[in-house]
């Protein structure tokens, strides 16, 4: 579905068709606090999250149409889910909000810092430091269109979203890498920069 197309097409069927959707829901389901709308931290969780949903019973044949996860210096990566953030922003129905805040090196979730994270600490000791994190929210707009699409799930959509949601969204980075890299085909991790660090 075009993005430029997003309001019209929800009134229109309400019901997910695409990955952008997808990506909606994900930013629209309960995670931990059991509140609507949870916000998802960083550009990698929300890469990996997507690709987890890419694998899942429920939503692998809508996300896979629109995003091509491939290889990539971190693991399973797909460049579409940018492209759809970036139209989400402009559209008003999603928000990124920058914030430099003291954080674990190994709870850092922007793209940038990633490699970073087993630099110098191969014992995964902590180090507290400064980062840049983007936060990403619906809108008021967001919400209601994502809730348009919500309540049209199936109870197993509901129900396996919500599950990778509260298990995922806010699961330390190193954890989640590593349940990510455990399970993904090992063509999707030939060009990782840090597969042997994750994997141990």
């Amino acid at each position: 579905m075009e993005t430029n197309q997003t309001n019209q097409k929800k009134q229109e069927s309400w019901v997910p068709e695409s990955a952008l959707d997808v990506l909606m829901l994900l930013l629209y389901a309960k995670g931990q606090s059991g509140e609507n709308g949870e916000p998802i931290e960083g550009i990698t969780r929300l890469d990996k999250i997507m690709y987890l949903l890419s694998q899942s019973n429920e939503f692998s044949k809508i996300v896979n149409k629109g995003y091509n996860f491939q290889a990539d210096n971190f693991g399973p990566f797909a460049p579409e889910l940018f492209d759809d953030i970036q139209a989400l922003k402009q559209e008003g129905i999603i928000v990124g909000a920058s914030e430099r805040k003291t954080t674990n090196k190994i709870e850092t979730v922007d793209e940038e810092s990633v490699e970073k994270i087993f630099e110098d600490e191969t014992d995964m000791k902590v180090s507290w430091k400064k980062y840049c994190v983007e936060t990403y929210k619906l809108t008021d707009l967001g919400m209601r269109i994502a809730s348009q699409i919500y309540n049209n799930l199936t109870d197993s959509q509901k129900t396996e979203l919500i599950t990778i949601k509260k298990r995922f969204g806010q699961m330390s980075l190193k954890n989640l890498l590593y349940f990510v890299y455990s399970t993904a085909p090992s063509n999707m991790l030939e060009k990782s920069k840090i597969r042997k660090q994750v994997l141990g």
